[in-house]
C-alpha cells in the first residue's frame, strides 16, 4: 500500500518507533513489519492522507494493541482499546499516524477471545 506523508522520512522514522523496518530513498521510503509493507511517498495535502485507510487481519491484535498503547505517538494516535465489531465477526482498533492515514488491525472475534 501506499500512503501520503508531507516528509517520508520523518514519517519512517514515526514507524520505526512502532517496530518497522525502514529504508529511505530521498522523498520516499518504505517502512516494513512482518508482512505488512507500506510505502510513503512525499504529499504536502494532508487531505489525501485523511482520505486514505488500509486494513490488516491478524492473529493477536490485543497484543498488539497492549505493544504500541504504551508508546509516546507524538502527533500521530491510536484507539483506547481494541472492540469487538460482532456485525462482520471482527475484534479491532485503529491507528492514524501523524500525516492521517488510518489502519484498522483486526483478528476474527472467535481467535481474538481464544
Amino acid at each position: 500500500m501506499k500512503f501520503a506523508a508531507p516528509d517520508p522520512v520523518a514519517a519512517a522514522d514515526w514507524y520505526a518507533g512502532l517496530g518497522f523496518r525502514t529504508a529511505t530513498y530521498g522523498d520516499y521510503a518504505i517502512v516494513r513489519r512482518g508482512q505488512l509493507c507500506i510505502h510513503l511517498w512525499a504529499c504536502a495535502e494532508r487531505r489525501i492522507a485523511e482520505n486514505t485507510s488500509c486494513y490488516v487481519e491478524l492473529a493477536d491484535v490485543d497484543a498488539l494493541h497492549a505493544e504500541w498503547a504504551t508508546l509516546d505517538l507524538g502527533k500521530g494516535r491510536i484507539e483506547d482499546a481494541p472492540k469487538d465489531q460482532p456485525g462482520h465477526g471482527m475484534r479491532e482498533f485503529h491507528l492514524w499516524d501523524p500525516a492521517g492515514n488510518l489502519i484498522g488491525f483486526g483478528a476474527p472475534m472467535a481467535a481474538a477471545s481464544s
